[in-house]
């Protein structure tokens, strides 16, 4: 089973893909944040495996909290979901997984 967190400022992205993460067989939603400080709180108390993190949130951006998790040897993997196209070539440089 894969433990998924969702991180998104807006409440309607973050349903709708805990709502399509709810129809995946092997992956169960265990978290969500709504700012960066609460991503960075809820990574490191829930350790989910794979992070679904938004790019523009207040508090700590999705690049530089990927950033921070990167020196972590338990990092989850991260799944940029953002509608910023301008910063695929910064995300992977933090070993994202994926950006969608």
């Amino acid at each position: 089973m894969i433990r998924a967190l969702v991180a998104d400022d807006e409440a309607p992205a973050r349903e709708e893909l805990k709502h399509l993460l709810g129809e995946m067989e092997g992956v169960e939603v265990v978290g969500e944040a709504r700012d960066g400080p609460a991503a960075w709180e809820a990574i490191n108390t829930l350790n989910p495996d794979l992070v679904f993190l938004d790019i523009r949130m207040p508090g700590l951006t999705g690049i530089e909290l990927a950033r921070a998790l990167s020196d972590s040897e338990t990092a989850p993997r991260i799944v940029f979901v953002t509608a910023y196209d301008q910063y695929a070539v910064e995300a992977f440089e933090t070993q994202a997984l994926a950006y969608i």
